[in-house]
């Protein structure tokens, strides 16, 4: 067989894989980032990604005749195919290797190329290719590392071992999650201590440091630039090399820890990567390691495990599978020798067989799953969130899907040029209200959300996504609106994509849901699409906030409207704001048949305590009124075990509101 075809035929695999299902749209989470980053050359979140940068922005220039956002997305798939035909030939050199990895097995070209082919369709690494961030390049910096390892073992040649060490540098440079592979490098370093005198060894650890540090020296230069988007100014040494650490991520507490279904998620992400018959190939090869070389295995395990640990661990990291599929790659060097352990009469038809019926199961499970090239739900959420503000705008914005979706569109389409896209967390910090001046010189500088929207009101709307609690404000679509003199009152925002349209196409849950809580951090897995129902949920939750501030029946009732509607538009995850709510107002209406379950589902939500002794009250008063004495009782004295010794909830225990 041709040698080129090893590397060749995954390649081409990929790359049709991913021609087919690519689209041309911004997509969830923090790809908008990139894409911003990208086209203005601007400094993404520690440790900045330089490297990934650099080399996308050199690409989007090559073909500048198409449109960028599908020219960075082409960037990721010529990564994912190269990676896929890296692997194929780490596959291959495996099998050939007499090494101390060597397997003993007998050479196949065919087990390797299946090997690339199967990686290629893995789900996750298929997505990969369709996304605009740095995983794609990830995977193939870690597979040519994996091929100059097993090339380093085979012919001990210096010059292979120094281009491992400049892989190792790069692969932490294209994402830091590459720290998890440490062990296993040790290891391979222990394996061939001889071969690497003291000073081959001082050289080469330089030159991974050089590698790994040298693409972030341009960030400094990035930063000096005010581009538009800007995570941090490491224009100083002592800053450049705070961000390098990331600390704003790893320091924060609760950043790390045990949530069950993370690794519940990683058995799923495992299986739908590798489906039945790569998994079973797989397990079949570390079977045969086992036997023929366990020195292997025991790396394989090394680089495998210690890096899954590392992403399930990290909670605040939402896409965990990308993690995974990098923590996963020698796995396909097992699938190749499960393979190549076909005895030989059977294995010229076999392994062609068996590759492609694999390759059809994963295309015909995979295919349309990972598809963006019709997908625009990310795109719409950006220009629901962007379009319909007043002129002048400032949004103060706190959710990556809503920022980076909006920096996509401002910055790579140029839509809505007039608004001020702010993150509410930044201000206060010198090198942000800088970067702000610079880039819009009306804005007045304010230490908190609050006052910089109180200041900079009288010549721009102001509109939260997450307000603050000491403002006057009014809702508008998915946001609070500073109040201005003379506004009408509010009306509600048509939304585009509806909870029920959303939920249709909920795809698999890939994201997460985080809440910075003053103690602790939650965590939850949900599809992408879950996003706009929170937005409608949040947009309904903060009108009926609004009417029911207000005096009358007439607004209690449109308050219970809205609180309904939030309430129906996502009943798998009741929100205890929106029950309160709606609750309380069928109980002020009257209609005690409605407010009852309302209030006892309230209790089993964790609500805070002003919330429950209301429920618990209002529960009492109830049943008193209905004759159940007993059951009146109980909730009476679940009310004053709330209240305890808190003066001011007692007071508003004893002002409570009594049924006629």
């Amino acid at each position: 067989m041709r040698r080129f075809l090893v590397p060749g035929v995954p390649f081409l695999l990929s790359l049709t894989l991913s021609l087919c299902t690519i689209g041309s749209s911004v997509g969830w989470q923090d790809s908008g980032f990139y894409l911003a980053a990208v086209q203005d050359l601007g400094v993404l979140y520690p440790p900045g990604f330089a490297l990934y940068i650099v080399l996308c922005k050199t690409w989007t220039l090559l073909l500048g005749l198409l449109d960028f956002t599908l020219a960075v997305h082409l960037f990721s798939s010529l990564c994912c195919a190269l990676a896929a035909a890296t692997l194929a030939l780490a596959a291959r050199d495996l099998l050939r290797s007499r090494g101390p990895l060597s397997l003993g097995a007998p050479p196949s070209d065919a087990a390797a190329i299946a090997a690339g082919c199967l990686a290629a369709s893995g789900f996750t690494f298929w997505s990969a290719a369709l996304l605009a961030k740095g995983y794609a390049l990830y995977y193939l910096v870690l597979s040519l590392l994996l091929w100059r390892l097993i090339r380093a073992d085979d012919s001990g040649k210096p010059r292979d071992f120094t281009l491992v060490a400049a892989l190792i540098g790069l692969a932490w440079a294209a994402h830091p999650s590459a720290v998890g592979i440490g062990v296993a490098l040790l290891l391979f370093v222990w394996l061939h201590r001889r071969a690497l005198s003291i000073k081959g060894f001082a050289v080469r650890a330089g030159l991974a440091a050089a590698c790994a540090v040298g693409p972030s020296l341009i960030l400094p230069a990035l930063a000096a630039r005010n581009p538009a988007l800007m995570f941090g100014d490491p224009t100083t040494p002592g800053e450049w090399f705070r961000y390098l650490a990331g600390a704003r991520f790893t320091g924060r507490a609760g950043v790390f820890g045990i949530d069950e279904f993370r690794f519940g998620s990683a058995v799923r992400d495992g299986w739908e990567e590798f489906l039945g018959i790569g998994a079973v190939l797989a397990l079949w090869g570390l079977a045969r390691l086992a036997v023929v070389n366990r020195k292997l295995l025991v790396g394989i395990a090394a680089w495998t495990l210690p890096s899954a640990l590392l992403a399930i661990l990290f909670r605040i990291e939402g896409q965990l599978d990308f993690w995974l599929v990098a923590s996963w790659l020698p796995l396909y060097l097992a699938v190749a020798l499960g393979l190549a352990s076909i005895p030989a009469r059977y294995a010229r038809p076999a392994i062609p067989a068996v590759a492609v019926l694999g390759l059809v199961w994963a295309t015909a499970a995979n295919g349309r799953a990972v598809s963006t090239r019709h997908d625009t739900l990310a795109e719409s959420f950006g220009r629901f969130h962007l379009e319909r503000v007043d002129p002048d705008a400032i949004l103060m914005l706190e959710s990556d899907d809503a920022l980076s979706t909006t920096l996509w569109l401002q910055i790579v389409k140029g839509v809505r040029p007039d608004v001020v896209v702010v993150s509410p967390s930044r201000l206060g910090q010198a090198w942000y209200d800088r970067h702000l001046g610079l880039r819009h010189p009306g804005l007045k500088a304010a230490a908190t959300p609050s006052a910089f929207a109180l200041t900079n009101a009288p010549g721009h709307p102001v509109y939260f996504e997450q307000p603050p609690a000491d403002l006057d404000l009014v809702p508008a679509g998915p946001y609070m609106k500073v109040t201005r003199p003379g506004e009408p009152e509010p009306a509600a925002w048509s939304f585009p994509v509806r909870p029920e349209e959303a939920r249709a196409r909920f795809g698999r849950e890939r994201g997460i849901r985080l809440r910075i809580l003053p103690d602790r951090l939650e965590v939850e897995p949900e599809p992408y699409e879950q996003r706009w129902v929170s937005a409608f949920v949040r947009a309904e939750s903060q009108r009926g906030s609004y009417y029911f501030r207000k005096a009358g029946d007439d607004n209690l009732r449109k308050a219970a409207d809205c609180f309904e509607a939030a309430r129906a538009a996502d009943l798998e995850h009741p929100d205890r704001d929106v029950v309160h709510g709606l609750a309380v107002s069928f109980y002020l209406l009257k209609r005690y048949d409605r407010a009852e379950p309302l209030l006892k589902q309230l209790l089993r939500l964790n609500p805070t305590p002003r919330q429950a002794v209301r429920a618990c009250s209002f529960l009492s008063t109830l049943c008193r009124s209905q004759g159940r004495t007993p059951e009146a009782l109980r909730w009476q004295e679940q009310a004053m075990s709330v209240v305890g010794s808190d003066p001011e909830l007692r007071r508003e225990f004893e002002r409570m509101p009594r049924p006629q």
